[in-house]
């Protein structure tokens, strides 16, 4: 997918701190903000892109002044009392409490393994010098992006500004979060109205299916992740390209489409309601994404639409629940499983979607 759609959704920030505290930014995969900088903190959302500026002032002489990478945020925002920065450690005070998680972070740099060594602390400063070499060693001097902010520790960032960076054709080395996805958290999001899929990746966590992020990944040879990521990056394809086709089918009837982080997709005309789980099934998976998708769906329907109707004051006649793999599926047994479950399992062709296995009211939107 292109990216040039989501400059107009994803929200632009940027952070700036010295390379020991990004060193513990990747070791742990969040940032921290001060606490006069709460209101920065409430509007930055799951989804949003953050750019990394790694600044000279520093505790060590090797610092320089550049952007290093590029993120994205994660979802579980906390505040926390302990201290974890080396000028925390050093002065024994919590400076940055209001926590910024990250999903993803992409570095220009290389660095040793992650479980190779330790985040900066009061005692390993020679091997966090070295680090800190690694770290910059490809860094963008700020003089070659035109209007990149650099007044304070964080600010929002501009579409042209956002735009060189994202465009970029330097490598990029990943870095991701292992923690799961949450759906109770200190700044929970919501359903939002959507036009197009692009939309839909408003709250996305990752940038690995955009086709201008991905050819720049540095991929090992002959590497299992190698294949998994191809194969991540093509199943989102064909997830993006279904829930266009949703939208744009369920748009010309009359509804309303929303989506947000974790739902796929939800529209309603204010009497039918429909909530849609799309999964991919090119490797003919069925059975284990349909089982994932099952537990999505009763999830989502019983927290999310839920507390929908609640704050909209809306009470829905007729409500369904549907899987939609990309393919039509094989098992016949587990689709009358499914069904069994009051969900409806569909293909969504150009013009509308089409039962597979019982009705369930679906031949009737």
């Amino acid at each position: 997918m292109d990216f040039t759609p989501l400059l107009e959704t994803k929200g632009f920030f940027r952070f700036t701190g010295p390379p020991e505290h990004w060193l513990y930014a990747v070791k742990y995969m969040t940032w921290g903000l001060e606490e006069k900088h709460k209101a920065h903190w409430q509007r930055i959302q799951p989804g949003d892109i953050f750019f990394i500026h790694s600044t000279r002032h520093s505790y060590f002489s090797n610092a320089k002044s550049g952007i290093i990478g590029l993120g994205v945020i994660g979802s579980d925002f906390n505040i926390k009392k302990d201290f974890r920065w080396l000028r925390e450690l050093k002065e024994g005070h919590n400076i940055w409490p209001l926590l910024v998680p990250f999903s993803e972070m992409y570095l220009f740099s290389e660095l040793p393994p992650i479980q190779s060594w330790d985040a900066p602390n009061l005692t390993n400063e020679t091997k966090t010098k070295t680090l800190v070499d690694a770290l910059l060693k490809n860094y963008i001097p700020l003089s070659n992006i035109i209007g990149f902010p650099q007044m304070g520790s964080v600010s929002g960032v501009s579409k042209a500004v956002a735009s060189q960076i994202l465009f970029d054709k330097r490598p990029l080395y990943a870095h991701e979060s292992e923690l799961e996805d949450l759906l109770a958290t200190a700044k929970p999001t919501k359903l939002t109205k959507v036009d197009n899929v692009a939309e839909t990746f408003r709250y996305a966590a990752t940038l690995r299916s955009f086709n201008n992020i991905e050819p720049r990944l540095v991929k090992e040879a002959a590497s299992v992740y190698t294949k998994d990521n191809e194969l991540l990056a093509k199943a989102d394809r064909v997830h993006s390209s279904i829930i266009q086709r949703l939208i744009e089918i369920f748009k010309a009837k009359g509804y309303y489409t929303l989506s947000y982080r974790f739902v796929d997709l939800f529209a309603h005309n204010g009497k039918r309601s429909l909530l849609f789980e799309v999964k991919s099934t090119e490797n003919r998976n069925f059975r284990s994404q349909a089982r994932k998708g099952v537990i999505q769906l009763l999830e989502y329907d019983y927290f999310e639409i839920r507390k929908f109707e609640e704050e909209q004051n809306l009470s829905f006649k007729n409500k369904s629940r549907i899987l939609v793999p990309s393919r039509l599926p094989e098992d016949e047994k587990y689709v009358g499983f499914i069904n069994e479950l009051n969900i409806g399992v569909a293909l969504a062709n150009e013009k509308r979607i089409n039962a597979v296995g019982a009705d369930l009211g679906i031949s009737s939107i």
